[in-house]
């Protein structure tokens, strides 16, 4: 399993399929972002191909002209040509563990990249639904100033008419100032998602069209985390460069080879030779005990953050479903306080028809159900701000 979700997320960036609706959210992220992150995976590509053959010593060339004035009254100079290498072919596992060591890297780092992309792209989707959410809230607050305005009027009637006292004329028109001071605020506000949007996408925020959001089964959110997958490739990590580190302390033996060329040669010595070597070396460290013993705790502490990671996101997943199921209660609330300001401006348009209503009464009755109505949808979009949490994490 551990390894299947390694290889998983080690292609997982290119063409992984997503809880959202691929249409459209691809799209939400500028072509500089999804450049950024393409970028990003293929230098994480190409420092895996360099650690894995980061143990292969490289071939030494060089070349030296030395001059002597050993003779008295004469000088003399030659070249010294060489190429040579020294090439460990034997590092008690240290070679295995070290290309072992680079997929482990090459995993953890592809999805790191993936995770700030999904991060990326939720926030995406959050600033676009905040923003619809924003407009509904405007909509329902210049309904309501309406709503204000009729209260004040049919309360300036009745303190015309000594039917009420100056205290409560006045709270009508506070509150009417408070609502349009929250206007004010939810505009500035819808102006700031606006600027946070472009920031990362290239479509216009003004006519974004948000796309479904699904909710994945438990399985496949524990099956397909990017937190998840994260964890595990520490581990892997953790485990390789103990491996690794414990395979330094152990005997190595290299081959060598150097191909020299001189312009002069001494006499009886040949011009041109090849000097080959073999070498059997084992540090010896005071510390080594400590060195290793460190890198198995820290091992051990990845194996045990893998394990809580998959406990957290477990209680993740139960949390946003039981966040989503209050919020479908709120919702059934909504639609059935707007079936009664149905009913009753049913029965009001009645009696305005039959003259014991004004037209006041209607207005205001209509504007209430249009509120209602506003508030399911607002719950609506908060049900897809939880889904969010869920898809942020699923690749």
């Amino acid at each position: 399993m551990r390894g299947l979700r390694l290889a998983l997320c080690s292609a997982c960036i290119v063409g992984a399929t997503s809880v959202v609706s691929a249409e459209g959210i691809e799209n939400f992220l500028s072509q500089n972002y999804n450049d950024l992150f393409d970028l990003q995976l293929q230098k994480s590509q190409k420092d895996a191909d360099f650690d894995k053959l980061s143990w292969i010593a490289p071939v030494t060339l060089s070349f030296e002209r030395s001059w002597s004035n050993q003779v008295p009254g004469s000088s003399s100079a030659f070249n010294r040509y060489s190429i040579g290498i020294n090439q460990p072919i034997f590092k008690s596992g240290g070679i295995y563990y070290a290309i072992e060591y680079a997929k482990s890297n090459l995993a953890l780092s592809t999805a790191s990249v993936l995770k700030q992309r999904l991060s990326l792209k939720a926030n995406a989707v959050v600033l676009a639904l905040k923003i619809k959410e924003t407009k509904l809230a405007i909509k329902k607050l210049q309904l309501q100033i309406k709503n204000r305005d009729i209260e004040i009027k049919s309360v300036q009637e009745l303190y015309g008419a000594g039917l009420t006292d100056g205290v409560t004329l006045d709270n009508s028109l506070v509150k009417k100032e408070e609502t349009k001071l929250a206007l004010l605020e939810l505009e500035s506000s819808l102006e700031t998602l606006y600027a946070e949007f472009r920031k990362i996408s290239d479509k216009d925020p003004k006519s974004i069209r948000v796309p479904y959001i699904k909710i994945p089964s438990k399985e496949e959110y524990l099956s397909r985390n990017i937190d998840l997958d994260i964890a595990d490739a520490k581990t892997h990590l953790s485990k390789k460069l103990y491996k690794l580190k414990r395979s330094k302390y152990l005997p190595t033996i290299s081959v060598g080879a150097r191909y020299t060329k001189l312009s002069k040669a001494q006499p009886g010595l040949k011009d041109a030779f090849t000097n080959y070597s073999l070498q059997v070396t084992m540090p010896l460290s005071i510390n080594v005990g400590n060195d290793l013993e460190r890198s198995k705790l820290s091992s051990m502490i990845a194996k045990v953050e893998a394990k809580n990671a998959k406990r957290a996101a477990s209680s993740e997943y139960d949390l946003v479903l039981k966040k989503l199921a209050i919020i479908n209660k709120r919702i059934k609330v909504a639609q059935k306080e707007a079936r009664v300001y149905s009913r009753l401006l049913k029965s009001t348009k009645d009696l305005f028809s039959a003259g014991q209503k004004s037209k006041q009464d209607v207005v205001l009755l209509e504007n209430s159900l249009k509120i209602q109505r506003i508030n399911v949808a607002i719950y609506k979009i908060e049900r897809e701000l939880a889904k969010i949490e869920l898809f942020k994490k699923v690749r």
